[in-house]
């Protein structure tokens, strides 16, 4: 072969190349019915598929907001539990007796300060009936009422001390921790007659009705962003994604954190599967399909289907958002009421590419 020839060739194989990686635009192709039953092109109607549902299984869990813990405020003794596991309380109740030199010094400054408020008080009224009558002079009247709002800021400081540590003084003098709030003891860590340091937790208390469900997502289901609607069916719970974050096992899969507006009957703890409902397909003309398995061809790597036109047989580029042994569900830039070709795609893509 002369070195001309063997020059032509090179190019032509090199300009073939360049055909084969030009993009596959949207694109008309000429075709008949009698070419189409040539060629053994079959079309059938795609089923309209915006309203997506994913089925995944999820975890009932509490809420981070749902657990609090009753801890020691100061070194010392836990002399009595007066709850157990499982009982439901409410705010303000006992929990545990508690016994600690800080504490009783806490609770003799409050005392001590409680006094001090009524005397400023007793003060307070006498000098204002004496002001009244032109007894004292005005600068000792507001020096009265000085000394009474320091003594009521005194008083209500600690009095705030003591309810942030969840300190109550019972009737009888007695040093009692009471629950911050509503719930059902969930654990009880302290051990009556044994010593703890400050800030040991003691009793844990959540609340039931606060839960949130745990989702994991598999990488073969369209993706989830956030704000989707989330249903458990037949349990009459209603929520939305909240959060999506991926599991570094390298599955590629998705923990999805949901909020739920309405609980149902669920549980913390059991497991139950979710339906989610993902958006509509966005941008303008992109809508969502659902196609036979055999409908999705691939042109350089890129998924796409063949739709019938007015003149032939369109090639329109599509996202696959998930499929199964017999159907897919995409989206792209799909015409309503479209039919896609489901036989004959290897001629069609043979057409398509000489068309390039």
């Amino acid at each position: 072969m002369s070195f001309f020839s063997c020059y032509f060739a090179r190019t032509a194989i090199a300009a073939s190349a360049l055909i084969v990686v030009v993009p596959v635009q949207a694109r008309t192709l000429p075709l008949n019915s009698a070419q189409a039953q040539a060629l053994g092109v079959k079309f059938t109607a795609a089923e309209n598929a915006d309203k997506l549902e994913v089925g995944a299984s999820a975890r009932v869990v509490l809420r981070p907001d749902a657990q609090y813990v009753v801890a020691a405020p100061y070194p010392g003794m836990v002399s009595q539990i007066q709850v157990a596991i499982g009982q439901n309380i409410k705010k303000g109740q006992p929990l545990a007796s508690f016994a600690s030199p800080q504490m009783f010094e806490a609770s003799r400054a409050v005392t001590e300060a409680r006094s001090q408020a009524d005397l400023a008080q007793l003060a307070l009224k006498r000098d204002k009936q004496l002001h009244d009558d032109g007894i004292i002079a005005g600068s000792r009247w507001e020096i009265t009422q000085a000394r009474s709002r320091e003594a009521q800021a005194m008083l209500r400081a600690r009095e705030a001390e003591m309810a942030a540590a969840g300190i109550a003084v019972g009737p009888k003098g007695e040093v009692r921790l009471v629950a911050g709030r509503d719930g059902v003891v969930a654990d009880i860590q302290a051990v009556p007659g044994t010593r703890v340091d400050a800030s040991t937790p003691l009793v844990k208390i959540v609340d039931p009705a606060a839960v949130e469900l745990d989702l994991l997502v598999g990488r073969d289901q369209p993706a989830v962003k956030g704000g989707e609607r989330v249903e458990v069916q037949n349990r009459g719970a209603v929520g939305k994604v909240e959060g999506v974050v991926p599991v570094s096992d390298g599955t590629g899969a998705l923990r999805v954190r949901a909020s739920l507006a309405q609980r149902g009957n669920l549980q913390a703890g059991e497991n139950v599967s979710v339906t989610i409902q993902l958006a509509a397909a966005g941008g303008k003309q992109a809508s969502r399909v659902k196609v036979p398995l055999s409908a999705i061809t691939y042109v350089k790597g890129k998924a796409g289907i063949f739709v019938s036109a007015k003149d032939g047989v369109s090639y329109r580029s599509v996202t696959v958002d998930a499929m199964d042994d017999a159907f897919a569900t995409v989206h792209g830039d799909i015409p309503n009421q479209a039919r896609v070709a489901t036989a004959g795609l290897g001629a069609l893509k043979g057409m398509l590419v000489g068309a390039q």
